[in-house]
């Protein structure tokens, strides 16, 4: 992607997404590359697809969203995430909040 090198270290969280969805908690090391290889690959398909929507060199979660729309699956998961990312936020607020009236 744009002549950069980047390096990955996905190995670990493959590795414990295997045991996690109940296959063998010692996979082959080739799957795990496999694995990480298509990851890598599909987010760097997206990014530059994304890349070349919306403002020029900069990313929108619109973007993504507009991308993965056919894909029920990952369009649904990605809405979860982000209403879940939003609750996050404003449960840290009203404990920011909290947390200040209570030292004050």
């Amino acid at each position: 992607v744009c002549g950069y090198f980047f390096s990955y270290h996905l190995s670990s969280g493959i590795n414990a997404e295997y045991g996690g969805f109940g296959d063998d908690k010692c996979p082959y090391v080739e799957s795990i590359a496999l694995l990480e290889d298509i990851v890598v690959n599909y987010l760097q398909e997206i990014t530059s697809k994304a890349m070349t929507m919306g403002k020029k060199g900069k990313i929108t979660v619109e973007d993504i969203l507009h991308l993965i729309r056919h894909d029920t699956k990952k369009y649904n998961r990605a809405k979860e995430l982000l209403i879940s990312n939003d609750d996050i936020k404003k449960a840290r607020k009203f404990l920011d909040e909290d947390h200040y009236y209570q030292s004050v």
